[in-house]
């Protein structure tokens, strides 16, 4: 019997396994050829608008003309055509927005907000225009600023083509595109020359400009164009337009005496002549680029439906196959016993009594099968785990769907075990849920080890908080010792005041002056006690949140402890602050922690008895580096300085927990970096706060 299931089972397998790969596959090219389309479809889509705005800008830019020499002949020659071309624009932009509206794209409406927007200030422009509120200059900026924008989505759209036919065209589309843009400027900059009386540089300028990209573009566009589209170009040149542009072009620009004698009207209508050739060029290659998308979304279109009846035949080849796996898995029903021995399943109805279990439950639990048949499945629920967690459990399959997750059970001596449970609805032939079914995996040995990880590093979280307190407790009496030496002269000072106080006032010789300058010494001098107090408490107050903050301002505060110690031990201190920027950590941390590496330096500039002793302190952005010319650290201990309990002080009563604590504190509490190493002079550590703290 096994032997026929296993020939059954190796000629099913191969066909079954090619029919997948050969659907798949067909599925894959369908899905592919389909966005094909769609991309095809919604780029024809965006060379109809690209049309739209080719007519806009085609528009707008007879409009920034007539505007402009509008503007410098106020009630002049323009003023008519001015008003004609408005209506005409506003023609344009309304077949713009209908279009926009027609097609109801969120990517249309995406990529045309702004330009939205920039067309309904038309409106204002023109009311200003009207009221003699803008120079020509201004109204030329204006205007052109629109059509940059049209002239970016134009760009975006070139983006979105796969085929390199079509991307050819809509190169040539854009290059042309700023040929006429810029033939437009140069219309409009020209009329401002030929009407203003004085020379002006500033309009030459772009006058010239306009000028050499054109000639740029020119040469862009005849790179891009296609054979067709350079015939057509060619044929539109040999209207004589350009001669007449040219010879204007000359006076304008070399004989600028006969500029007078040339109406600049006409100058107007001989551009528009040439820029309408430009925008017949432009008609023509959106129609070809239209042709060349029709061609190739018809033959994407014939691929598509030769992909689809192969995969409609691999599609019942499969079905086939599937119901020759039915066939098989009722012959294999037998081998179900094996499973039963070692998968972990029961089977439960919609109130959680179990309706079926397999051998494998049965051993892990304890239960035999009859004891566990028609019980609620409760009967395996450990009271470790919370009621919340089954709420959920029960929440996520009574609504269909799988739950997944870890559960802790009780076996029946009492003992626990844990395992990994999967468990899913099973539905009847009319799709309604009348029964779950669970998997599970034993985890009782993982969850052992990771519990005992767990209480491992909750140990090594309490030594390490013993040993920060450690480290805070050596450093309260360093600053202790500190205070003390800070107090002595402010003490002797309240003393000998209180002493002059007393001896006058016995004499009968205290006058008021006197006492006054007494009393306020004595104030001072108590003052100045109580702000030591504040540094000393503030100094060790525990941060909960981090505060912004610089390296200057921390060790300001540092210093104002740890002065008068360097001073009476001869040790001169050097800040050199290169450049300053903001920092958000936990401030009194780092300050304890620079208040350890100088009280070290310190340490050992006395113990190696070093002449002219000194301490560095460089500050750059994000970086502070504190160093010493105490003669550096051996090589040998190099590597050990960060270990807890080792110590380079040859003193008793040096714990070790210093560094340690300092590194710790810098890399785990306040994302930063601290290291050390030896120069010249002596041992250099370095202290870098994380980029987050910029």
């Amino acid at each position: 019997m096994f032997n026929k299931i296993t020939l059954k089972t190796k000629l099913i397998i191969p066909i079954f396994a090619i029919t997948t790969i050969l659907l798949l596959l067909g599925f894959m090219l369908i899905t592919s050829k389909y966005a094909q389309i769609i991309s095809l479809e919604q780029l024809n889509n965006k060379v109809t608008l690209s049309a739209k705005i080719s007519d806009m800008i085609h528009s707008l830019q007879k409009e920034r003309g007539l505007s402009s020499g509008y503007a410098v002949n106020y009630k002049g020659k323009f003023r008519k055509e001015l008003i004609s071309q408005r209506e005409l624009t506003d023609m344009r932009k309304r077949d713009f927005y209908e279009y926009i509206q027609k097609i109801g794209s969120l990517e249309f409406k995406k990529l045309t907000k702004n330009i939205i927007n920039e067309l309904d200030e038309i409106s204002k422009i023109r009311k200003k225009i009207d009221k003699q509120q803008l120079t020509s200059d201004e109204i030329i900026k204006k205007y052109t600023n629109i059509n940059s924008s049209l002239l970016n989505i134009l760009a975006n759209i070139i983006k979105e083509s796969f085929v390199p036919k079509v991307t050819q065209n809509l190169l040539a589309y854009s290059y042309m595109m700023y040929i006429k843009e810029f033939a437009g400027i140069e219309r409009v900059v020209g009329i401002n020359l030929l009407l203003e009386q004085q020379y002006d540089k500033d309009k030459y300028i772009r006058f010239t400009n306009a000028l050499s990209i054109q000639k740029q573009n020119v040469e862009m566009f005849l790179k891009y164009a296609s054979e067709p589209i350079l015939n057509y170009y060619k044929k539109t040149k040999e209207n004589g337009v350009d001669e007449d542009v040219q010879e204007i072009r000359d006076i304008i620009l070399y004989e600028r005496r006969n500029k007078q004698n040339i109406d600049p009207k006409y100058w107007y209508n001989i551009m528009t002549s040439k820029i309408n050739s430009y925008q017949s060029i432009i008609n023509f290659i959106k129609n070809q680029t239209a042709y060349n998308i029709k061609q190739e979304l018809q033959k994407i279109k014939n691929i598509f439906y030769i992909v689809s009846a192969l995969t409609i035949m691999s599609l019942i080849v499969f079905i086939f196959m599937i119901i020759a796996f039915l066939r098989l898995a009722k012959e294999e029903q037998r081998l179900r016993v094996v499973m039963d021995k070692y998968i972990i399943s029961s089977i439960t109805d919609l109130k959680g009594k179990i309706i079926d279990v397999s051998e494998a439950f049965c051993n892990i639990s304890g239960y035999k099968k009859h004891e566990l048949l028609g019980k609620n499945h409760n009967i395996v629920r450990h009271p470790d785990m919370p009621k919340s967690a089954f709420r959920d459990l029960w929440n996520t399959i009574s609504k269909g769907k799988a739950w997944k997750g870890k559960v802790k059970n009780l076996r029946k001596d009492g003992s626990f075990y844990w395992v990994y449970a999967n468990i899913e609805p099973l539905y009847n032939s009319k799709g309604d849920i009348d029964a779950y079914i669970s998997i599970r995996l034993d985890i009782t040995e993982s969850e052992l080890l990771t519990q005992k990880v767990k209480e491992e590093e909750d140990k090594n979280k309490a030594a390490q908080q013993m040993m920060q307190q450690q480290s805070r407790l050596a450093q309260m009496g360093e600053m202790l010792s500190m205070i003390a030496h800070q107090w002595r002269q402010p003490l002797s000072a309240i003393s000998a005041s209180a002493a002059v106080l007393y001896i006058k006032a016995s004499r009968d010789k205290l006058d008021k002056d006197t006492a006054i300058e007494l009393s306020n010494k004595i104030t001072d001098f108590s003052k100045h006690l109580s702000s030591t107090i504040d540094d000393f408490r503030d100094f060790f107050k525990s941060n909960k949140s981090k505060t912004k903050t610089n390296f200057e301002k921390i060790v300001k505060s540092v210093l104002d402890i740890v002065n008068i110690s360097l001073e009476q031990k001869d040790i001169k201190l050097n800040i050199n602050i290169v450049s300053l920027c903001d920092l958000e950590t936990y401030e009194n941390e780092v300050k304890q922690v620079i208040l350890n590496l100088v009280k070290n330096a310190e340490d050992a500039l006395i113990e190696n008895s070093i002449q002219n002793a000194q301490i560095d302190i460089d500050i750059n952005n994000n970086v502070l580096s504190i160093r010493d010319n105490a003669g550096g650290i051996p090589s040998d201990i190099m590597d050990k300085i960060f270990d807890p309990y080792f110590s380079t002080k040859t003193k008793k009563d040096g714990t070790g927990l210093g560094l340690y604590m300092s590194k710790t504190i810098i890399q785990e509490h306040c994302d930063g970096n601290l290291e050390v190493q030896n120069d010249e002079k002596g041992a250099k550590f370095t202290i870098t706060l994380g980029e987050n703290n910029d």
